[in-house]
């Protein structure tokens, strides 16, 4: 009876960095499968990474309405919003190039291997940081964030010699499509690098 009260009286305590570590490690399942899927010959559609997806709207969502319905949060509620929606924004980035890919009828993308390779450890390093954030490892969590925006310029590195070796084509076409796929690439590493600043942030506001 006496737990039963406590739960009417005390405000509910979630904890948020851990819910955004499990939307992180489930954008980063997002990637892996884009990178695995794009490897291989296959003239399947993509419905399972789009499946991940929707799944993770629903987790969005959830993270949002929890967010809304608590006062206790560890730092202000705008900065934790901003990371599920930025999460979210990483997914819907790569929803993007699956829509393009799907357009232009492209399901084999191994040139881009290393490319897909380095967001991987980007979401992998993103998914650490906010595990960090929930075990108070703040210094840590910093580097981590460091690391990820080196990451993001060894990527933007990789882009430019792609698209200096896409240039020498001849093919228009050709160069048109897999300038467009490099660009929605490039994208999501951006997003990538902006969930990386809001971590940063919110290690400042903490401290």
């Amino acid at each position: 009876m006496i737990r039963k009260l406590k739960s009417w009286i005390l405000p509910k305590e979630i904890d948020f960095f851990k819910s955004l570590r499990e939307q992180s490690l489930q954008t980063l399942f997002i990637v892996e499968a884009l990178s695995d899927f794009y490897s291989d010959d296959s003239n399947q559609d993509a419905t399972h990474i789009l499946d991940l997806i929707t799944d993770l709207k629903h987790n969005h969502a959830k993270g949002l309405k929890d967010l809304y319905g608590t006062f206790i949060t560890p730092v202000d509620r705008e900065s934790i919003s901003r990371g599920y929606s930025h999460l979210y924004w990483v997914a819907l980035s790569i929803k993007h190039l699956i829509t393009e890919l799907e357009a232009y009828k492209m399901y084999q993308l191994s040139e881009y291997q290393e490319v897909f390779g380095i967001l991987r450890q980007e979401m992998s390093g993103l998914t650490e940081g906010f595990n960090l954030l929930s075990k108070k490892d703040y210094d840590t969590a910093l580097k981590t964030v460091g690391d990820i925006i080196h990451l993001d310029n060894e990527l933007i590195q990789s882009y430019a010699v792609h698209l200096s070796e896409l240039f020498s084509k001849s093919e228009m076409k050709h160069i048109l499509m897999h300038r467009e796929i490099l660009s929605q690439i490039k994208e999501i590493s951006k997003r990538i690098h902006i969930c990386a600043n809001l971590i940063e942030d919110m290690v400042f506001k903490i401290n």
